[in-house]
């Protein structure tokens, strides 16, 4: 059982892939919601944009660049955010890569190298198993944890954008989080996915372009999603309110999916 005094302390996030996009917008919503957040991204660049959007004071926010399949570089970076504010109660498994044709439109399975399909799985699916496994020992002694897992519509259904790597990945982050939903569930930790359909960034390109138009046709909605509203779903998983909610798939897609 939770202990309701013990839920203030809880305010320190981890949120990879935190630089863009919808990781951004979540640390941009854990900050205006209270918690010190640490976020990581894969270059040095990104990292310094994303600072200079929040203009966030130093002991609100702390970020690095890291590669979340480097498992000695993500234990220096978990053991520096520990010496500075203490054990991590919320873990956000955002970081993704999802590589496309010249044309943006997904690779075949004949086209996808063992190489790039190494490389997809080691990224979207072994880094957020990494970070489960590092991060679970001090949440369960601390008999509370957060951790929101960011799949996709692509890991839910018949993938249209999406490569065979990528949807396999996003697949298989649904049964990781139903396994570790089982595991840590007694210990006060919860274990969620959020799978967001057609959420138009930086990083999906322009409305007016063809793979989004496409898109577009699809969505009963009639719009695409924001990453702000994927970041409002990520707060409410990551509050106490959500002690209920575990091994869940939340899916973001505008009607596109439903199950």
């Amino acid at each position: 059982m939770l202990i309701p005094g013990k839920l203030s302390e809880e305010r320190v996030a981890l949120v990879t892939g935190g630089a863009r996009g919808i990781g951004l917008e979540i640390v941009r919503r854990f900050l205006a919601d209270g918690y010190q957040v640490a976020f990581v991204a894969t270059t040095a660049e990104h990292v310094e944009r994303a600072l200079d959007i929040l203009g966030c004071p130093d002991d609100r926010v702390h970020a690095e660049r890291i590669d979340v399949t480097r498992h000695n570089e993500v234990d220096g970076f978990v053991d520096r955010i520990r010496a500075r504010w203490g054990e991590i109660a919320i873990l956000v498994n955002n970081a993704g890569i999802s590589p496309k044709r010249v044309d943006q439109n997904a690779p075949w399975l004949s086209q996808t190298s063992l190489e790039e399909w190494a490389r997809v799985i080691d990224v979207n699916l072994t880094g957020p198993f990494i970070l489960m496994r590092l991060l679970a020992p001090a949440m369960i002694a601390k008999g509370y944890g957060r951790i929101i897992n960011v799949g996709s519509l692509a890991g839910r259904a018949m993938p249209i954008i999406a490569g065979p790597h990528y949807a396999a990945s996003k697949a298989g982050l649904v049964g990781l989080t139903r396994a570790a939903a089982r595991d840590l569930a007694p210990h006060g930790i919860t274990v969620n996915c959020i799978a967001p359909g057609r959420v138009l960034s930086d990083l999906t390109g322009p409305p007016e372009a063809a793979v989004n138009r496409s898109a577009l046709s699809r969505i009963p909605v009639g719009r695409f999603g924001t990453a702000e509203e994927v970041a409002h779903v990520a707060a409410f998983l990551a509050s106490p309110m959500a002690g209920f909610i575990t091994g869940a798939t939340i899916d973001i897609t505008g009607g596109e999916f439903a199950a």
